[in-house]
């Protein structure tokens, strides 16, 4: 236990002689020194000019009124730029560097400044030249004061310190003393100005309540339209997958036996894939069009690859239908005048393309979960008391028998997924409702959409 304490007291010794000189090794205390001495040359600067204007008005042949006038003339140019964008973006771009600021705290805004913003980055500046005045101030006495008590300490030019300090001039030793201490306080005291500028910078640089908040708010923005991209990937990809591997397992099962129903069955693999790219597209050109001149309507063109394929509505039903019949599925599609063909009763775009995922993510799980069971699709318009004072609503339902049977292949049954949880994340998001689970022996989806 004594060896124990003892090394533990020795691991403590020599992390705090670390930590004692690390502002005489790191090179963070070289980084900051130049950026406080680049404050403290602005600050000299703007000591000169004042110092000039003093002396003009304390001359009594000076005009104290064009003096007066250029005082103020003057005032208004050298202290607008701290209130300026460009000057506060340089600021924070310098803190990154020479301060070792994390970019995530001090992040880029976008828009005009807010007048708060805009006297917080003021008053950084002001700090700034301020803490950079004092420590050029000290390097520059500092500096000078240690080569002359060195070179008293060699006996080199005397006089100075011996008018200064009689006592000292009996003590050479001391003399290099105090010339070390006086080269040893400058990196001290920019480690210190160093310090503060770190605490200050966040509150003064960083955005204010009013950009937090439209930060936070862009961000949800970002997370949505992700969640989106998530949600078209899972539906339109997660269905052709489902569909391909039914059309291929019936093809291995018909390679033999039936060879032109094995080649239907690869036709409609093929044809599925080709649609499953047609969707990708789509959702990739959602993508490009955050950052490009593409829209996400699909009438823009991307590079080189031609016209990219439009969202899928209720009028692509039918086809979808097909390729789950192509599969093996039965499937039985009903729906009231005008929902399939945009006549009199159409739908609005956005709120056909959600109803359209939703049965289409319905469809594939219950071809998934329920292989060779019939599936019903209805899709119709409410026009009852409930539906709203917005006039009608637009139900779409698939149901399908439940079955505890194992998979016809003798697969064991897909683990299920986020299928339910992005159906309701669509129908939410165009203010509708859903519905899923049993339903007097069957499975039912069941979405209702404000028309």
């Amino acid at each position: 236990m004594a060896e124990q304490a003892v090394a533990a007291t020795g691991g403590g010794v020599r992390h705090a002689l670390r930590r004692a000189v690390a502002p005489l090794t790191s090179a963070a205390t070289v980084r900051a020194g130049v950026y406080l001495v680049i404050g403290g040359v602005l600050a000299g600067a703007y000591v000169t000019l004042a110092t000039g204007f003093v002396q003009m008005f304390a001359d009594p042949t000076t005009p104290r009124a064009a003096v007066a006038v250029l005082a103020v003339v003057t005032a208004a140019i050298v202290c607008t730029p701290p209130f300026l964008a460009p000057v506060r973006a340089l600021e924070i771009a310098a803190v990154r560097t020479f301060l070792d600021v994390d970019a995530p705290d001090l992040p880029d805004l976008s828009g005009a400044l807010s007048v708060a913003t805009r006297w917080r980055a003021a008053a950084w500046f002001a700090l700034h030249l301020t803490l950079g005045g004092l420590v050029t101030l000290g390097l520059l006495v500092a500096v000078p004061l240690a080569t002359q008590l060195a070179l008293s300490a060699a006996g080199i030019d005397r006089a100075f310190l011996v008018q200064l300090s009689p006592a000292l001039a009996r003590h050479p030793a001391a003399w290099a003393a105090l010339a070390v201490v006086a080269l040893l306080a400058v990196p001290y005291l920019a480690t210190l100005a160093r310090h503060l500028l770190r605490q200050a910078a966040v509150p003064l640089l960083g955005p204010d309540q009013t950009a937090r908040i439209a930060e936070l708010e862009a961000r949800a923005d970002r997370l949505a339209e992700r969640g989106r991209l998530a949600r078209e990937l899972h539906d339109s990809v997660g269905h052709a997958l489902t569909i391909t591997t039914l059309q291929a397992a019936a093809a291995a099962r018909q390679l033999e036996t039936d060879p032109a129903a094995a080649r239907r069955s690869l036709a409609a693999v093929e044809e599925t894939g080709r649609a499953a790219m047609a969707d990708l597209d789509h959702v990739l050109g959602l993508l490009r069009g955050a950052d490009g001149p593409d829209g996400a309507d699909g009438s823009a063109r991307g590079a080189g690859r031609g016209p990219r394929a439009p969202a899928r509505t209720l009028a692509d039903l039918p086809a979808l239908v097909d390729d789950a019949r192509r599969a093996g599925a039965d499937v039985h599609l009903t729906a009231d005048d005008g929902v399939l063909d945009g006549g009199d009763g159409a739908v609005p775009r956005v709120v056909a393309h959600e109803a359209y995922r939703v049965v289409q993510e319905a469809l594939t799980n219950a071809v998934r979960h329920a292989p060779g069971s019939p599936v019903t699709v209805q899709v119709r318009f409410d026009r009852s008391a409930d539906s709203g004072r917005r006039g009608r609503a637009l139900e779409a339902a698939v149901t399908n028998p439940l079955v505890e049977a194992p998979h016809p292949d003798g697969a064991a049954p897909v683990a299920g997924g986020r299928g339910l949880t992005g159906m309701a994340e669509r129908v939410r998001l165009v203010g509708g409702t859903l519905a899923a689970g049993p339903d007097g022996g069957h499975w039912a989806v069941r979405a209702r959409f404000s028309c």
